[in-house]
């Protein structure tokens, strides 16, 4: 029921803050802090699991087995990113089918042409609107009796402009998806243009270093946007605090300097280990 849990919380009124999880070390901490969903994003998949640009390198099976584990030990639902659909509309179904059956609360189809990129990147190549329109209808077919949510987004702001965006998104709604994004907007005006123009409840993507202003959420809230994803806040965070590290160990330096370091008894709590040795306890040591 975890579709039907977003849905629940977006209806509330309050904006739903998802930030990224890029590895299952970041899912165990950010279930610390009470979010109503989490963002499994496949720029930050390929990078931490594959090493590769966000460039249509990992496909499925790279995605699902990852999104899959994530799904079973998160503490709120998963909105999880499928790039194009990984090919035909056979394998848009095949994929959606298969997060569905994975637990995933909602789904992230975009209109990209193949090879897609990062929308972040600069403008991309988008696919005519019906093409579109056709992965939304497959999407919500496929899905079945799940509660799974599809969101439709367009990467056509960088490319085409916002009233073509606008009118895609418009189109997409009209083929059946739950939530509308609209990638890479380049200003808190924008963003409140589409939010007061769409009909359907509207995500944005506050990733650092990208084109869209990083704003509070109570700031995004204020402009109309029902969900923000913070993607890429977390896997920067965590890889600027690792390179420091290995910075100073590469000159002899394996002390902390000053820099905060994660506990480590309070890492291997929240791997479970407490769990185990109460099981070793009593029934012995396995």
């Amino acid at each position: 029921m975890s579709g039907a849990l977003l849905r629940k919380r977006v209806a509330s009124g309050d904006i739903l803050v998802a930030p990224g999880i890029h590895d299952m070390m970041s899912l165990l901490l950010v279930n610390k802090y009470g979010f109503g969903a989490h963002y499994a994003s496949g720029y930050w998949n390929a990078a931490s699991t594959l090493g590769e640009p966000d460039v249509g390198i990992a496909g499925y099976r790279d995605f699902i087995a990852p999104f899959a584990r994530m799904a079973e030990k998160s503490s709120a639902p998963i909105i999880a990113d499928a790039d194009t659909g990984f090919g035909s509309l056979a394998n848009l179904d095949h994929c959606v089918r298969g997060y569905a059956h994975a637990g995933i609360g909602a789904i992230q189809i975009e209109d990209q042409s193949f090879p897609k990129r990062c929308g972040h990147s600069g403008p991309v190549d988008v696919v005519p609107i019906d093409e579109m329109r056709q992965r939304v209808k497959v999407a919500s077919e496929a899905r079945g009796d799940d509660d799974m949510l599809i969101i439709a987004r367009t990467d056509a702001r960088l490319s085409e402009g916002l009233d073509a965006a606008l009118n895609r998104l418009k189109a997409y709604a009209e083929a059946g998806a739950d939530w509308l994004f609209l990638e890479a907007p380049i200003s808190a005006d924008e963003i409140n243009r589409a939010a007061t123009t769409l009909n359907l409840p509207l995500m944005i993507n506050a990733a650092h270093g990208g084109k869209t202003p990083i704003l509070q959420p109570s700031q995004y809230e204020e402009l109309g946007v029902s969900i923000v994803i913070y993607p890429a806040g977390g896997p920067l965070s965590a890889a600027a605090a690792a390179d420091k590290f290995f910075a100073r160990l590469s000159g002899d330096n394996a002390s902390q300097d000053g820099d905060a370091m994660f506990d480590f008894a309070e890492m291997t709590q929240l791997l479970g280990m407490e769990r185990i040795a109460a099981l070793q306890k009593r029934f012995g040591k396995a």
